[in-house]
């Protein structure tokens, strides 16, 4: 029995997403004063008086009225009625402006310029029935188009699903859904096409910002009559022919709301229409089709394909409905290769450089493969950043892509070294400005961490997809009215795992597990994850190739079965690039080597191998640095290797029905060191009944310090190594200031080998804070301070000391300032008229500006001594024309912490 008619159907998902929902309000769920809000503009809420000045309440609307403000809805983020911003309407067509939400501004400020197109000429006309329930049935439509071209590719219909029952595994719940045309167009608004298309082709269940699961809308809007596949398609069609034109003669036919001429040829014909992406102005693509290209670049799965012909002066090449998340193309010493990792497939065209190719040997069909290939291939035929390129997928842009992945990327694993990236460690915390991040790579172990002033109330995670940046993943911060965003582009959330992101706060952290389809399943208190022994086939552990010994690489991975019959003397474990923040080693009870997760129960057992049995030689080469860190230092606990100071408990967290109880510990002479400490998450440190307990999972290890408190523990002699508290803030848990702990040298310990040319941390030392020790005033015998400066280097001093020096060119020259834990680097000759210093991403909070000495002397607070210093300069010399931060940093603004410290000192350029 159907719910109701296709526009029952959309005014049942409009109430959904705009809020005005007669039902809600009249039961009490939404209330006036959420109206209000929605009525306005984001922090300016409106009455009911200001539209109905006879009407005393919101519930006086007639129907019709009612109806007419469900289309003028505006959420806090800017977002219209149906939930339209910025970005999807300059895809479709409606709407131009270069900075935009998702583009630089943290909001749809809405004061771009409107096209035209179907008499839009305003916000006030696109908040308007005839408008949005056109627009809705333009973005159906596109998005319908991407699914049947996907199923095709598998050979597949919408029929073989429509009407059926499926059921799902939704964050750990069967759940069982009707498949239906109405559910499947809702959750491709909710999801994005290929969302959409990636849980019926590989039963992936996502959600969107706010976590609604994309299953969700299958089941609220599935059931209602629908149009057939074909006319619901032919309203994107239609549309997309008027709006790109079928002849070139018409200057104001715009493409995707940019300004150039329209798509039409020069011999009056359309090579477009038919829901193919028209390439943009003035760029040349082939003509052709599936059927009548050279070489076709479609989904299919494990395909291998070298052509050895190609002739780059008349061949064509037809890519499919492939975005370019998905889609990877490079040049290898074999030819271009275009990769489908997600797919498992390859094409080589052989003996070729992409400088061989031009815009004119390809047809694509998905905008955003579009714009990576015509960057790739550019020839300089036309313009690559305007038209369908430079704007994504029309189907992403409303609630954030979700772009198909197959099988995603999981954790973030990764086979192979580093392969030159720079590991990036972005902390996020209330104050973290507004900011898009390039070059963030998951796969290679980069990692966010969500500080511990971020909870839920605050914090928010999504991914976006179809304006100018394509497909992003971000964090909002939303704090006394004003969101603020963290944009990471060229990912999207399936390519996050929680390898990639924690945060401190256990509601963030269940949130973003929840986010990224992961479920955090906690186990009792003292207790850890239950370690399965599992060899039954279902998932054999992978091999990577073989050693230098004639043995085996056995791809190390937490969800596949146990590894048998590792052969010490000549095999290896092989853990790519893995981050430790995904993936760890620990020791089952038996003593066995144990590949673990550190955020569930999967495990992979080296079943009958101990770490007596093998040398560090075994782990091969590990390209996350904190895991080949924390790998080492399990190594060398297990192996004997390394401190046992009498008068210091050293915590592990590897080792599986290990509880210690310590007896008689003295907190102010005796010390607690996390050398051995062998994961980067889930560290508890808590006082009980029992006295002080320190616990970790996976292992769920623990040390209790009976008559002792949490309070009672003295920074200075609580032991970590650099990176342990510099970028994954284990002192965090006790309550210390990164400041006042003491600093171990952890290169006494075993290593496995880096990949070439990356070094592994942990040489620097120095004492923390012992107020309150016996040793106040000294160091115990065993510190070593070695990072410079007269405070010591335990943060926050004033005074550099030592460090390098360095001379400046004659010519222009820039100072680019940036984190350089306890270290001092001076520079002579800066010349006032031609240098600059470049503040990069620091907040002026974080910055001290003084002048000692003749120097002007910028310090890094709270990172141990950290100063840069300007020999011979004076902030009087200086002018605004030698400051330089980027566009989206207030460091320079003229009410800045920084630029009043530099004012202070002399400093007059203020504008």
């Amino acid at each position: 029995m159907s719910k109701g008619t296709y526009i029952e159907f959309r005014d049942a998902l409009r109430a959904f997403e705009s809020g005005w929902d007669r039902d809600r309000y009249d039961a009490g769920i939404i209330q006036d004063w959420q109206l209000n809000a929605w009525a306005g503009t984001p922090g300016n809420p409106a009455s009911v008086t200001d539209f109905f000045p006879g009407y005393s309440s919101w519930g006086d609307l007639t129907d019709a009225e009612w109806d007419a403000m469900s289309y003028r809805s505006m959420n806090s983020i800017g977002f219209v009625g149906y939930q339209f911003g910025e970005a999807l309407l300059i895809d479709l067509g409606y709407y131009q402006d270069d900075f935009f939400y998702g583009n630089g501004a943290s909001t749809n400020t809405w004061d771009g310029t409107w096209t035209g197109k179907n008499g839009v000429n305003s916000l006030d006309d696109f908040m308007s029935k005839s408008a949005q329930e056109q627009a809705i049935q333009e973005a159906f439509g596109y998005n319908t188009q991407v699914i049947v071209n996907g199923l095709a590719n598998q050979g597949l219909t919408l029929d073989d699903y429509i009407g059926t029952t499926r059921t799902y595994l939704d964050n750990g719940v069967e759940t069982t859904v009707t498949l239906s045309m109405t559910g499947i167009l809702a959750a491709a608004h909710l999801r994005g096409a290929w969302g959409t298309l990636n849980l019926l082709l590989n039963d992936s269940v996502s959600v969107d910002e706010y976590g609604t699961s994309i299953l969700r809308y299958i089941d609220q809007f599935g059931g209602y009559d629908s149009p057939s596949t074909e006319e619901i398609i032919q309203v994107w069609d239609a549309s997309y022919e008027a709006q790109n034109g079928n002849g070139g003669g018409d200057n104001n036919n715009t493409d995707n709301g940019n300004s150039d001429t329209g798509n039409g040829n020069s011999d009056g014909s359309d090579t477009g229409g038919g829901g193919i992406a028209v390439p943009p102005n003035g760029t040349i693509w082939a003509d052709v089709t599936k059927e009548t290209a050279d070489v076709v670049i479609t989904w299919a799965w494990g395909s291998s394909a070298v052509i050895s012909d190609f002739d780059p002066a008349s061949d064509t090449i037809f890519v499919d409905w492939i975005s370019a998340n998905d889609l990877v193309i490079s040049e290898t010493a074999d030819g271009i290769v275009f990769a489908v990792p997600s797919n498992n497939q390859t094409l080589i065209l052989a003996n070729l450089a992409l400088s061989d190719l031009s815009t004119a040997n390809f047809t694509v069909l998905d905008a955003t493969a579009q714009a990576e290939i015509a960057v790739l291939v550019s020839d300089g035929s036309g313009d690559s950043g305007d038209g369908d390129m430079g704007n994504g997928d029309v189907g992403d842009g409303d609630h954030g892509g979700g772009d198909m992945d197959g099988g995603g990327h999981g954790g973030g694993d990764m086979d192979g070294g580093h392969g030159g990236h720079e590991h990036q460690h972005i902390y996020i915390n209330l104050n973290t400005p507004a900011q898009t991040i390039d070059g963030f790579m998951p796969a290679m172990g980069d990692m966010i961490e969500v500080e511990g002033d971020v909870t839920t109330e605050y914090f928010s995670i999504f991914e976006e997809s179809g304006d100018a940046l394509g497909q992003t993943v971000r964090i909002e911060i939303t704090q006394g009215g004003e969101t603020k965003q963290i944009i990471f582009t060229g990912f999207g959330l399936d390519d996050l795992g929680l390898g990639n992101i924690t945060a401190v706060n256990e509601g963030v952290q269940n949130e973003i597990a929840a986010t990224l389809g992961s479920v955090v399943i906690t186990p009792g208190d003292g207790e850890g994850y239950n370690l399965t022994y599992d060899n039954d086939g279902s998932t054999p552990p992978a091999t990577t190739g073989a050693t230098d010994a004639g043995g085996v690489k056995y791809k190390a991975d937490s969800n596949a079965d146990d590894i048998v019959g590792f052969d010490p003397a000549t095999d290896e474990l092989d853990f790519g690039g893995t981050s430790v923040h995904g993936m760890i080693v620990t020791k089952s009870e038996a003593g066995e080597i144990v590949i673990d997760s550190p955020w569930s129960d999967a495990a992979q057992i080296v079943q009958g191998v101990t770490y007596q049995d093998v040398t560090i030689d075994n782990f091969g080469v590990v390209g996350n640095e904190h895991f080949r860190q924390d790998i080492g230092g399990v190594v060398s606990w297990e192996q004997g290797i390394g401190p046992r100071a009498a008068d210091t408990v050293y915590l592990r967290s590897h080792e599986y029905g290990v509880h210690e109880v310590i007896e008689g510990f003295d907190p102010t002479a005796d010390k607690i060191s996390l050398l051995y400490f062998g994961t980067r998450e889930r560290l508890l440190v808590e006082d009980t009944q029992e006295g002080l307990v320190i616990s970790s999972l996976p292992s769920g290890q623990s040390f209790t310090f009976t008559g002792v408190t949490k309070a009672e523990l003295i920074p200075g002699l609580v032991e970590f190594h650099f990176d342990q508290f510099m970028e994954d803030n284990l002192e965090t848990p006790f309550g210390f200031d990164e400041n006042d702990v003491t600093l171990v040298d952890r290169t006494i310990l075993l290593t496995p080998e880096a990949p070439a040319g990356d070094s592994t941390d942990g040489a620097q030392t120095r004492t923390g804070d012992l107020t309150g020790s016996i040793y106040e005033g000294t160091a115990p015998s065993d510190g070593d301070d070695t990072s410079g400066g007269s405070d010591g280097g335990t943060g926050g001093g004033s005074t550099p000391g030592g460090g390098a020096e360095t001379a400046l060119t004659s010519g222009a020259d820039t100072v680019e300032l940036g984190w350089s834990y306890g270290s001092t680097e001076t520079f002579t000759g800066f010349d006032p008229a031609l240098d600059v210093i470049d503040f990069k991403t620091f907040s002026a909070g974080q910055l001290a500006i003084t002048e000692q000495n003749g120097d002007l002397v910028i310090e890094v607070l709270n990172n141990g001594g950290d100063f840069t210093v300007l020999a011979g300069l004076q902030a009087e010399d200086l002018s605004s024309a030698n400051l330089t931060a980027p566009g989206w940093s207030d460091i320079l603004d003229a009410n800045s912490a920084l630029m009043q410290q530099l004012t202070a000192l002399g400093y007059d350029d203020v504008a």
